[in-house]
């Protein structure tokens, strides 16, 4: 985790430069929960993910919105009461992804995402290795913010993470997701 402790520092420094040198300057966050897959060095296994995120116009990217996010997928079993196993695979780690968005009608819109990837796979109880790659994204949903600007949006969506190196760990997420800005 020290190895990111750097490359995070870089990236809040970005945002909190960004914000004071750009008036307009709107802060957002949000998050997912949802189903999916995690796979390792393993075969598919059903997990349930969620993720946190935080995102902000920049003035140097008018069109995409740069969003950091904390990713976490874990075995459908541990949620589940009375299922006793020694061990629960999961997957975390953290992505940097450009979002794009369009709207359709009005407050019905789709948002598309690309970005990178780091993920610390944990699929076996003595795996412990961080595996770096790429993470797309899909969604579409309600803007309820209207002209305010300060309020919610929901959505559904799905989003693909794999990675390229060590165990190629990589998740799968269907999902509900809620964003709001301030």
């Amino acid at each position: 985790m020290k190895s990111f402790s750097i490359p995070i520092k870089i990236l809040l420094f970005i945002f909190f430069l960004s914000a004071i040198s750009f008036a307009q300057l709107r802060v957002g966050a949000g998050g997912y929960i949802g189903g999916g897959t995690i796979k390792g060095e393993s075969p598919s296994i059903a997990a349930f993910t969620t993720s946190v995120y935080i995102e902000t116009n920049f003035a140097m990217f008018l069109e995409v919105t740069p969003r950091l996010s904390f990713i976490y997928a874990r075995d459908f079993n541990a949620i589940i009461p009375n299922v006793k196993k020694a061990y629960f695979p999961y997957v975390q780690g953290f992505s940097f992804k450009g979002i794009a968005t369009q709207y359709l009608k009005e407050g019905i819109f789709i948002e598309e995402g690309v970005g990178l990837l780091a993920l610390n796979d944990r699929t076996f109880s003595d795996t412990d290795v961080w595996d770096y790659g790429v993470v797309l994204s899909l969604s579409a949903g309600w803007d309820l913010r209207g002209f305010n600007l300060s309020s919610f949006k929901l959505g559904a969506g799905i989003e693909y993470g794999i990675t390229f190196n060590n165990t190629l760990v990589q998740y799968s997420s269907l999902n509900f997701y809620f964003n709001y800005t301030l």
